[in-house]
């Protein structure tokens, strides 16, 4: 009773006649049955795994040969073909002249520790792949990143999915406009069918309650193609490829179905994992957000190609101003001077009048095309940042500017100006266009007032370690003000908000404000009440961030 509530059994074998001389419990742990059972060795032999048979015999035989004890773990098969593991410990007796007479065994049912061994072993093998699948997948999604070129990026997933995964097939199809497919990339085992440069068009895909779940997020793992409960005309397709087993996986861009990832089994079936089917749809998602910054990388592209388009034809301008359009302007101007001094005693008042006009108009010309050509050289002529002191910069404009000042009795106060990074020749013409401004639009019998200072901003975007430091620089007058409705546009080129009679001007000096501005990485924005004045704050990053 006591072996059998221990699962154990004890016998003894004479050596000489093969003869089983005693057993305790051997029928019950062996599953044999006594009339079977002719209590001879060769049918305990039997009764042992035909894998393990060898190894059964081969011990017993080396204890039998060499006297002393031995140890094995085997397995038995039961009548209704079920697997017990054993453990036989046991030792050999021999005779005072080395004859080995009896052996005697103590066997033990090990099964339910065998199976807690192999479902630990199974643990294990499982938390080793979830590592191995983990850190594969933070490969593959770093050389994704890695490269901004999506053909690159599909190349690489299709290539390392393959290895991974130890498919025949790894394929990556994007969807047109009526359905079909296109194979964009393909690693295949050499000696199957090639997708690659084929359109594949799957009629059972033009069903909508089909389409409609893969845009739902449908992932389909098909172990056996012709044992599945798919449409004939999908296995035929299949069959082309030499397809027996798949998974796939929609791509997504932006929420749009794009296409698919699909791993194909073509030598043998093959039951797909939940970790390779959760695998391949993270690798989808990353394929899915490659795809979506190759858009922008492409938007930003033909951004940056019609910049540079138009910088050229900037540039192209700029050269035509500055010689074709100067060289009869100034011819205008030389011959109209010219008949003003020689013939000017003989012109009807009539006559001198429109050469008056003429001259003005000229002289209106070659202002907006010198001011043209500053705006212009903002980025064609621009200089490297250097070290600018904007308090010496100003006094310099001041300097510039000291007849306007004394012709409307105005006053300009400077407080404390920084030393940034940026062109000095920019920098002043940013200053005297934006205190020149604020002297020549005061209010009639009241002097301009105009007030230049400066404040550091801390933006603290992340952290209170990473902080990006901007200066404000501010230019306030007591002048017109402006209408809240023109605050957005008088930085636009050729913004005139009065005539020439009221105020000199081309409407080009705030648009050469701001795109200086802009290049130095900074803002420039206004506030202004109607008849209380202006305040212009420019906004630059200070010397620490450059």
């Amino acid at each position: 009773m006591a072996l059998d509530a221990a699962h154990m059994s004890i016998w003894t074998l004479d050596i000489q006649s093969h003869q089983i001389t005693s057993a305790i419990n051997l029928e019950a742990l062996f599953g044999l049955e006594k009339d079977n059972f002719n209590n001879t060795y060769e049918a305990i032999v039997n009764c042992v795994h035909t894998q393990d048979r060898d190894i059964f015999k081969r011990v017993h035989q080396q204890a039998i040969e060499n006297g002393g004890e031995f140890e094995i773990e085997y397995r038995v098969v039961l009548d209704d073909d079920s697997i017990r593991w054993l453990v036989s410990k046991g030792v050999v007796w021999q005779d005072s002249s080395g004859v080995a007479l009896q052996m005697c065994a103590v066997d033990m049912d090990i099964t339910k520790h065998k199976q807690d061994e192999a479902e630990l072993q199974q643990q294990n093998l499982q938390c080793q792949r979830q590592t191995t699948l983990t850190q594969l997948f933070a490969n593959i999604t770093l050389k994704i990143r890695q490269s901004l070129q999506i053909d690159e990026i599909l190349e690489t997933s299709v290539t390392e999915l393959q290895k991974l995964l130890q498919a025949d097939r790894v394929l990556i199809l994007q969807l047109h406009s009526n359905r079909s497919f296109l194979p964009v990339k393909e690693a295949v085992v050499p000696g199957l069918p090639v997708v690659m440069g084929q359109t594949i068009t799957d009629s059972c895909f033009s069903e909508d309650y089909i389409y409609q779940k893969y845009c739902q997020g449908r992932i389909s793992a098909i172990s056996d193609i012709e044992t599945a409960n798919i449409q004939l005309c999908h296995v035929e397709l299949l069959q082309q490829f030499a397809v027996k087993a798949y998974l796939v996986v929609p791509i997504f861009q932006k929420n749009q179905l794009w296409g698919l990832i699909i791993a194909h089994q073509c030598l043998r079936t093959r039951e797909w994992n939940d970790w390779e089917i959760e695998f391949l749809r993270q690798i989808a998602d990353q394929i899915g957000i490659a795809l979506a910054q190759s858009l922008i990388l492409e938007q930003e592209t033909h951004q940056r190609q019609e910049l540079i388009r138009s910088n050229e034809e900037l540039q192209e301008f700029a050269l035509i101003a500055s010689h074709d359009l100067q060289e009869p302007l100034r011819k205008i101007r030389t011959f109209g001077d010219l008949l003003k001094v020689t013939c000017g005693d003989s012109l009807s008042t009539q006559g001198y009048d429109y050469l008056e006009r003429m001259q003005k108009a000229a002289l209106r010309m070659q202002t907006l095309i010198d001011d043209l050509l500053t705006l212009s050289r903002v980025t064609t002529k621009a200089q490297p940042f250097v070290s600018v002191n904007l308090a010496q910069i100003a006094q310099e404009v001041l300097s510039d500017l000291e007849v306007r000042i004394q012709q409307t009795g105005g006053r300009v106060e400077i407080e404390y100006l920084p030393i940034i990074p940026a062109d000095p020749v920019q920098m002043r013409q940013l200053l005297q266009n934006l205190i020149g401004n604020a002297l020549k639009f005061h209010r009639q019998n009241e002097p301009p007032v105009v007030k230049i200072s400066s404040q550091l901003l801390n933006n603290n975007l992340h952290n209170i370690e990473h902080q990006i430091k901007h200066y404000q620089i501010i230019v306030e007058d007591n002048g017109i003000g402006l209408p809240e409705k023109y605050l957005d546009r008088i930085f636009n080129v050729f913004q005139r908000l009065h005539g020439r009679t009221e105020y000199e001007g081309t409407g080009i000096g705030l648009a050469i404000c701001r795109k200086i501005t802009e290049r130095h990485h900074g803002t420039i924005k206004v506030q202004s009440t109607l008849g209380q004045g202006s305040k212009f704050i420019v906004t630059l990053p200070s010397k620490e961030d450059l």
